[in-house]
């Protein structure tokens, strides 16, 4: 038995450095109740580019669009070069931890959803890309690439994730679970609209273990960031938004039989623990097992297709 944990904070918005500062002490928490798994929402590090919604973020060559970016940008991590990455791998190392988590990443002008990895060594053993960023994500992400689609080792078993829709994406699921995986984190802005629902369908589909972990974002959470940083604020009408959630959370987990281990976290900061079997996904796959007896490679054309 392992006991994981999904962490569900806010973001201190366009601030990374105070954002890690309090993801840390959420670890330490986790790690102080015995977790050797912890993980968290898309993207936490910076936070989640919610604005473009509600203000015009596809408007051409818009100066307040833009300077959001480049603040963004700012507080992404460049992973050759980043104080914020050293003390994540610092920190894993000293509680022999495992960490899966989201940040922004950047690049050259642009910025990555990026799923990381990190070991109880302090390694980081994958970087994972977002294939394609969903919808009005396109203005802030750039397309990733399937380097980091595969499994990592934890406790003598593969574990693997995958960035919010990416797990509606049957291709993206599936080479995963090719590689051997037996629990299956999934990481979210927070929607438990969404959570609810996906979480037992990829359980039941892949007889395995899922964690949704989501993030929070409440109107207090936007109020007080700086115009400078954030000029497209005041479109947001926040003066009489207050109260409002624009992510609650949702982070819940799944046994390989589709059941929740616990009830959803919505529109409040913590938590989520589960006792983990991996064995148990083995039990389910002795009558359904689509990378192994159910399936037929020999005459799907597709990716995963044997050599």
């Amino acid at each position: 038995m392992v006991l994981v944990a999904g962490i569900q904070i806010a973001p201190i918005l366009f601030n990374s450095k105070k954002t890690w500062e309090k993801l840390a002490d959420y670890i330490r928490e986790a790690h102080d109740k015995g977790a050797e798994l912890v993980t968290w929402g898309e993207t936490l590090i910076p936070g989640y580019p919610f604005w473009l919604s509600p203000t015009g973020g596809a408007s051409w060559d818009n100066a307040d669009q833009k300077k959001t970016y480049s603040s963004y940008w700012r507080e992404a991590l460049d992973f050759q070069n980043s104080d914020i990455l050293l003390k994540m791998k610092n920190l894993a190392s000293e509680l022999k931890i495992m960490m899966m988590g989201g940040v922004a990443e950047k690049s050259s002008g642009s910025t990555y959803c990026t799923l990381i990895s990190i070991n109880g060594k302090g390694e980081l053993i994958n970087r994972h890309r977002k294939i394609k960023p969903t919808y009005e994500e396109r203005l802030i992400w750039a397309d990733g690439d399937g380097i980091g689609l595969k499994t990592v080792p934890f406790n003598g078993y593969k574990i693997g994730g995958l960035n919010c829709w990416e797990n509606w994406i049957p291709y993206t699921r599936a080479a995963l679970h090719k590689q051997n995986e037996l629990l299956h984190v999934a990481v979210w802005p927070g929607s438990d609209g969404i959570t609810r629902n996906i979480t037992k369908f990829i359980a039941l589909e892949g007889r395995y273990w899922v964690i949704s972990v989501s993030g929070l974002l409440r109107t207090e959470d936007i109020i007080n960031i700086s115009e400078d940083d954030f000029p497209v604020k005041k479109l947001l009408n926040l003066e009489e938004k207050k109260g409002k959630f624009w992510q609650n959370g949702g982070t819940i987990i799944a046994d390989p039989k589709g059941k929740f281990v616990n009830e959803p976290l919505i529109e409040k900061e913590g938590i989520v623990y589960a006792d983990i079997d991996f064995m148990k996904a083995i039990e389910e796959r002795q009558n359904f097992d689509y990378s192994g007896h159910y399936s037929r490679f020999d005459i799907f054309n597709n990716p995963l297709k044997e050599e």
